[in-house]
């Protein structure tokens, strides 16, 4: 979820406000400032959502983040929490499309690249089930910022194993030579997240989902359209690849709850998320 804010779009400044709009709407009780941070990370939490199923990982995390970037109301960490933490104790009941069964969920799971130095990536959210491991990079309005691909040396020195086979690891040479390739998708973060997944989960199937917010009106602006035409073009590029890639928007997956039929306390939280999240642009 790291962000890179150096050339903000007019679309995420209009997202921005929208999203404060959306939770002062929904937590008129709550202040935000002016910048659309609540004092307390607690305050931005949904109904359903309870800190003993996600502040212990939280807090084992890198970046200090429960202090810091969750208590915006554009936290991709905190609709990640406020998404999934839920589930914790009703992992039955989670779905995804072409994944799953699920019988544990962890948040800020550390994945190691077995590089050298450096921190290992954290994962968003890890689940993992008898059919495998996927790990979800949660995106809110970061990608409307221009992204530069970037990488240290010591990806292409220090990997050595069946990884350096793998079309990640060809994607990443490749942007190595032309870093401007992706605009609005941050395909470096998703590479270090593949080679973290791929070792740190070497004897099971496993999956990287690319999980992103879009608004209710993507059609309104023509920075989702190129998003998801980036999305399609690496993942072309890294078919066949382990982990899988597969990406989806979240307002998709949410439909995709209510088309299965949910249950009485997911219809509740659905209605949550989409009062949060769901704004028009």
């Amino acid at each position: 979820m790291k962000q890179n804010l150096s050339s903000n779009s007019p679309v995420r400044s209009r997202a921005l406000v929208a999203l404060r709009t959306a939770f002062a709407h929904q937590r008129p009780d709550i202040l935000i400032d002016d910048k659309g941070y609540a004092s307390d990370f607690r305050d931005t939490l949904l109904p359903l959502v309870a800190t003993e199923n996600f502040e212990v990982d939280l807090q084992a995390g890198d970046g200090n983040e429960l202090q810091t970037k969750f208590r915006a109301a554009h936290s991709s960490s905190g609709l990640a929490v406020n998404c999934f933490a839920p589930f914790r104790t009703r992992i039955v009941d989670l779905a995804l499309p072409s994944c799953g069964p699920f019988a544990a969920l962890q948040f800020e799971r550390k994945c190691p690249t077995g590089l050298r130095g450096g921190r290992a990536p954290n994962l968003d959210v890890v689940l993992s089930g008898p059919k495998g491991v996927v790990g979800v990079e949660s995106k809110l309005s970061e990608y409307l910022a221009r992204h530069r691909a970037s990488f240290s040396p010591a990806y292409a020195e220090q990997i050595r194993d069946e990884r350096r086979e793998q079309g990640y690891f060809r994607e990443m040479l490749r942007l190595t030579d032309a870093p401007n390739s992706y605009v609005w998708l941050d395909a470096a973060q998703l590479i270090k997240h593949s080679f973290g997944l791929a070792r740190t989960f070497r004897d099971q199937p496993v999956t990287l989902l690319y999980l992103y917010w879009e608004p209710a009106n993507p059609d309104a602006s023509p920075e989702f359209r190129a998003h998801r035409q980036e999305i399609a073009a690496f993942a072309e590029r890294v078919a066949g690849s382990t982990p899988r890639f597969r990406a989806m928007s979240y307002p998709e997956l949410w439909r995709a709850w209510d088309d299965a039929g949910p249950a009485e306390w997911l219809a509740r939280h659905l209605k949550a998320l989409r009062a949060r999240y769901e704004i028009t642009l």
